[in-house]
């Protein structure tokens, strides 16, 4: 509920202004401009009505005080029916007067249109907060070749205005891409609108994205702005655009080719200026040919499609990711930095990664929040989908000294999944031991094996690579 203060030094007055604003807003009444700028520095107040009259401090000089301290705005209350007074308070910064003895519906109203232009104003500012946060076209992970030549057609669309089709598997960052569009625009320090059309029901998606009018529908109790009217000016971003029914892309294309739209139980067409990016992890061509996507939506999508490919296919990627990713994650738990072995690399660039960037980072993530202590990560500290290929490439199994490939790789996992067991028990090896569901005097001998000598104080252990 918005904060009204009320500054009058006439009691009546303070009391009439409450009673025909309390149903609607936190109204607080205050007698003096001392009080009135006290009152500023506690909660935070969204509009404040002044008496232009009172002893001791008058009302312009509490009026330009209060647009040094407070964004709140200020309404002007006077007796004097002299023009040249409320000209003086609107240059002062005032958004509108009443002259005393005032109309209480048009007291309303004007407070109803200033808190209206407030939560505007207040809307555009997160989201603008949340681009200049969220957006980190700097710290997207380019090593590979095909990354490097997305984000230079990326930083070409500068003055473009056309619709972007992004599309690529889930967790490829395609949201993130579609971030860096809508970043290097001329429409940056406007609206960026995210909606993801898979996770919101089928029956109420058309009323998110264009608003409803109030009574349209069961629930609708007061009128609503939809995402189309929210980025007016800016970029509209609709993620998963082929789960959205034929009827709605329709409406969509009407959006996007008239450049309007109508509310959910509205008549009036309503004017926008969006730029609008579109995503899915699912070939629209395929799907038009199957009568599952419009043909003239995908046509209209796809001014400018930018296609990322997946993280198996971009091998040189997936080092600085883990890297970026881990130094990310440590600063977020407040843990020790850690380092990734280079058994454990071998693993991660050579797992399949069908979760993509996600995947990398959700493995990344539970292994720091699971090994807050552990310096360096081990293959066995990351929740894997072990395959045939992730562990051929990270256990060298040619052969040497006579030792089977077979023997070899056996060795590797046996001391990897020792050396997880006493990172996991501090070193104890009774704990290890039960742990791993053998005898404290079989640790120790397979320690012995495979050259492993118990961690002594703060040091790291010490690994002698013995024959079998």
């Amino acid at each position: 509920m918005k904060t009204i203060l009320v500054v009058d030094d006439e009691r009546g007055t303070r009391e009439s202004v409450r009673m025909i604003l309390k149903d609607s807003y936190d109204v607080r009444i205050v007698s003096s401009g001392q009080e009135a700028l006290d009152a500023l520095g506690g909660d935070a107040v969204d509009l404040v009505i002044l008496d232009l009259l009172m002893p001791t401090v008058d009302g312009l000089s509490v009026l330009t005080e209060i647009k040094k301290r407070s964004r709140a705005a200020v309404v002007i209350l006077t007796a004097i029916k002299k023009l040249k007074v409320a000209i003086e308070a609107m240059k002062l910064g005032a958004a509108d007067y009443l002259v005393k003895p005032f109309d209480p519906e048009e007291l309303q109203l004007i407070v109803q249109r200033i808190i209206k232009s407030r939560l505007k104003d207040d809307e555009l500012d997160y989201l603008r907060q949340e681009i200049a946060k969220n957006f980190p076209i700097e710290k997207i992970v380019a090593e590979s070749q095909a990354m490097k030549e997305i984000l230079q057609q990326v930083r070409r669309l500068t003055a473009a205005t056309s619709t972007v089709l992004v599309t690529g598997e889930s967790g490829t960052g395609k949201e993130l891409i579609a971030r860096a569009v809508h970043r290097y625009s001329m429409r940056s320090h406007m609206p960026f609108i995210t909606v993801h059309s898979a996770a919101i029901p089928e029956g109420i998606l058309e009323s998110e994205l264009f608003g409803h009018e109030k009574g349209a529908f069961t629930g609708a109790i007061r009128s609503r702005r939809g995402m189309f009217e929210l980025a007016d000016g800016g970029t509209l971003f609709l993620d998963e655009i082929s789960e959205m029914s034929l009827s709605l892309q329709a409406k969509i294309l009407r959006a996007l080719q008239e450049k309007e739209f109508t509310k959910v139980g509205g008549e009036k067409s309503m004017k926008v200026d969006v730029r609008l990016i579109a995503a899915s992890n699912r070939d629209l061509r395929e799907l038009v040919r199957e009568g599952r996507f419009r043909e003239d939506l995908f046509f209209r999508l796809s001014v400018i499609p930018i296609h990322i490919p997946p993280l198996r296919e971009r091998e040189q990627d997936i080092q600085p990711l883990a890297e970026y990713s881990l130094g990310q994650f440590c600063l977020e738990l407040h843990c020790p930095p850690k380092e990734l072995s280079p058994d454990a690399l071998a693993v991660l660039k050579n797992y399949t990664w069908p979760g993509n960037v996600r995947e990398l980072r959700n493995v990344l993530e539970r292994s720091v929040a699971m090994h807050r202590e552990t310096q360096i990560l081990l293959p066995g500290h990351f929740s894997l989908d072990w395959s045939e290929k992730t562990v051929s490439a990270a256990i060298p199994l040619q052969e040497e000294d006579g030792v089977s490939q077979f023997e070899k790789a056996e060795q590797e996992l046996n001391r990897r999944l020792i050396l997880d067991a006493l990172e996991k028990t501090g070193w104890n090896q009774t704990e290890a031991a039960n742990k791993l569901k053998i005898t404290r005097r079989r640790l120790k001998y397979r320690m012995d094996t495979l050259g492993i000598v118990p961690k002594l104080g703060r040091g790291r252990p010490r690994i002698l690579h013995h024959p079998l």
